[in-house]
């Protein structure tokens, strides 16, 4: 049996944890994306059965997929009666054009480019405001030079929020497209920090229900088991992300609407005659339906097999396998790290496949971690490869360099395309072309050819930066003109400082800005080029310092703490003084050690500047100790122990982390759904008592139920030499 959930994260998410208990399988592949309201469903579920065709010039501000205009149509007969569905709703605002439905995060993200034309659209989004908003488009300079499409989505899409009676009779048509075999889902009741319900989640989740009752649709409402589970539980960051759900809540949502959908008892059934089958059995099948590209079957198998015997090595890694391929987006990372939790698995092709999903999941240190270990098994090109462009998405250039040179020697034509090719991020082209210029693997001509190529690339997006209407400049830009620039250094230099004070003024200037997290990454990573004038990049310091951009602050304020000693000293102090006041006690006092060394601090007067940080530390830590955030005390305490190890209440401090740590790994034990949580717990009570006869068990335990035998005997032989008992 397949269900699809449409909906969001909030869906899919929990539906994809509980799949191997229930028998189904999550397939959400007909669907373009995430939907929010009851216009939005209706779409999708037209566009799922083939009704409906999308344009390609909206397609971005509907889904974040490649194109897909639409799919195979599909008449009513020849959909598989046994599949269900979950439908999601989770707003009620709608954004219209031309009979669409705009998606509104896609929306947002689409025209992250004019920030000032986005600026009016919303602030004149109604059908009535329309005339007003046409104006003031027409007004702005950047308007013309946007694309036509663009104006025409600024200029015609409506914004509204939808009645009860609207939602009503949408519930109803979703429920004459589906048939009896769906349910539905609200949003989340959850409290705002002031410890009140978010008001007007609040009423949609009313007007939704209400609406439900009316139509005699079956209805989960995630908020009342919000409210036995605890919201500090249930929703990250100690309950203050109210828009996603801890791995734990999620599974109990998932079992809530798997019971309403499927029967409290009921798990959706094998193939007639299957049944039967031994785990053996089941994992041919997955193999064959693997091969037969029949994801869909490979992964009811695949679990099924774990289900009767939980070490098949094999099963975990087609089961990952499945889901990649499914795209359940959700759950991929953590199957894959199911599946090389099992030694026998952790073969350099299997961890390159796991790499590779983990770098188009976004999780580059994890793609890093599983592509460094597939190489240092087998040497492979594709490896390789892959390994430079995490390298240059982490911003470690001459990592990058590095590991394409073995690209460049293998495959230097293929290297050479990757380079010259116009959808390759900047800072992958500028390091394989040095990587091809390292390693004379192509002709000067054809490197001349792909180095001027990737220079101009780049000195087009720097020369658009900060000014109305163009797209922000990517970091890797700026690393190009940097890394290629030859002869033309000097001039190339001048253009990154002129666009780094370009965006300076914008973001002073401009709200839009100044809520653009990549702009502010832009002035916080590229305050460190030697090219950029210290005075703008002070400047910069103090605008996001007052901002409340701490991380972003700190940054600048490391470059202007490595000024010249001692005619710069006077920028060097305040740079140590306002690192101490953004909590970086850590870098101030790197930097008290630096201008007393060049000789502009006595040492009594470095001695008491240290010993102050050190106080302020330990008080941090106690605050974060008290308040239950136990990975920032373990930051404050890493700290205290990088400036002083002998520190007089280093002990002390230690004792009560590694007491606060003993009490969330029980807590975990009995409270926790996740079991990675608890095994990472257990290694951090370990890590400060390496002979706790419970945090060993339960990773000895852990190595069993994953076949890890030698793991499992190796945890024993420690404990039991240190402590025979």
């Amino acid at each position: 049996m397949n269900i699809t959930t449409i909906g969001s994260c909030r869906v899919a998410g929990p539906m994809a944890k509980v799949q191997a208990q229930r028998n189904f399988v999550l397939d959400n592949r007909l669907l373009y994306g995430y939907t929010h309201n009851t216009k939005e469903a209706i779409q999708a579920i037209r566009y799922m059965r083939g009704d409906l065709s999308i344009p390609e010039s909206i397609w971005k501000f509907i889904s974040g997929q490649p194109y897909r205009g639409s799919n195979p149509r599909l008449d009513h007969a020849s959909i598989p009666t046994d599949d269900r569905h979950v439908v999601e709703i989770s707003s009620t605002k709608v954004l219209e054009l031309d009979g669409y439905q705009l998606q509104l995060v896609r929306f947002k993200e689409a025209l992250a480019f004019c920030p000032d034309l986005r600026k009016i659209f919303f602030d004149h989004g109604s059908a009535d405001a329309r005339a007003e908003r046409l104006r003031q488009l027409q007004a702005t300079a950047t308007y013309a030079r946007v694309p036509a499409e663009v104006q025409h989505v600024l200029a015609q899409t409506v914004l509204r929020t939808q009645t009860a009676a609207e939602i009503e009779s949408d519930l109803k048509q979703i429920a004459l497209l589906l048939g009896p075999n769906f349910v539905l889902v609200t949003h989340c009741n959850a409290m705002n920090a002031h410890g009140q319900l978010i008001a007007d989640r609040a009423k949609m989740v009313d007007r939704v229900s209400r609406a439900c009752a009316r139509a005699g649709i079956t209805l989960i409402d995630p908020g009342s088991l919000l409210a036995a589970y605890g919201q500090d539980r249930g929703m990250p960051d100690d309950g203050r992300d109210t828009a996603h759900y801890t791995p734990s809540f999620a599974r109990l949502v998932g079992k809530e609407i798997s019971d309403k959908l499927l029967g409290v008892q009921e798990t959706a059934a094998l193939p007639e005659g299957e049944a039967s089958l031994d785990w053996k059995q089941s994992l041919e099948r997955a193999k064959e339906y693997g091969q037969a590209q029949a994801w869909d079957l490979a992964l009811l198998y695949a679990n099924r097999a774990i289900e009767l015997k939980p070490n098949v090595s094999a099963a975990y890694v087609l089961r990952a396998r499945a889901m990649t391929a499914l795209s359940q987006d959700d759950e991929i990372l953590e199957a894959w790290s199911a599946a090389l939790a099992i030694d026998a698995n952790r073969n350099a092709y299997i961890l390159r496949q796991a790499a590779e999903c983990a770098f188009d999941q976004g999780q580059i240190q994890t793609a890093r971690e599983w592509a460094q270990e597939s190489l240092q098994r087998e040497s492979s090109e594709k490896t390789a490869m892959l390994l430079g462009r995490i390298h240059a998405r982490l911003g470690r250039n001459a990592d990058a360099e590095q590991a394409f040179r073995v690209s460049a020697q293998t495959s230097p034509e293929r290297s050479l395309r990757h380079a010259m090719r116009s959808s390759t991020p900047l800072e992958e082209a500028a390091s394989m072309v040095s990587a091809l210029a390292a390693t004379h693997a192509v002709d000067g001509a054809s490197l001349q050819g792909a180095r001027e190529q990737v220079l101009k690339r780049a000195r087009r997006e720097v020369r658009h930066a900060g000014r109305a209407g163009a797209l922000l400049p990517s970091l890797g830009a700026f690393y190009a003109l940097q890394t290629l620039a030859g002869e033309h250094k000097a001039e190339l230099d001048d253009e990154i400082n002129q666009a780094y004070r370009r965006l300076l003024k914008a973001y002073e200037s401009n709200t839009e800005y100044r809520n653009s997290e990549t702009a502010i990454q832009l002035l916080s990573e590229l305050a460190a080029l030697t090219a950029v004038d210290p005075r703008y990049v002070q400047r910069a310091a103090k605008q996001l310092q007052a901002d409340g951009q701490v991380d972003a602050a700190i940054a600048c304020w490391h470059r202007l703490a490595e000024a010249t000693l001692p005619g710069e000293s006077e920028t060097v102090l305040l740079a140590a003084a306002r690192l101490v006041q953004l909590g970086a006690h850590a870098d101030a006092v790197a930097v008290y050690r630096r201008l007393a060394k060049s000789g502009v601090l006595q040492p009594e007067q470095t001695k008491a500047m240290i010993e102050k940080s050190l106080r302020a530390l330990a008080r941090s830590m106690r605050r974060h100790l008290t308040d239950g955030d136990l990975r920032a005390a373990e930051r404050e305490l890493s700290a205290i122990r990088s400036i002083d190890p002998a520190y007089a209440g280093l002990a002390s401090l230690q004792r009560t982390l590694s007491d606060a740590h003993k009490r969330e790994f029980q807590d975990q034990r009995q409270q926790s759904g996740d079991h990675n949580e608890v095994i990472a717990s257990a290694r951090r009570v370990i890590e400060s008592n390496p002979l706790d006869r419970e945090a060993n068990v339960e990773l000895v335990m852990q190595s069993l139920r994953t076949g890890n035998l030698g793991e499992g005997r190796r945890l024993l032989e420690r404990f039991m030499e240190n402590s025979p008992v």
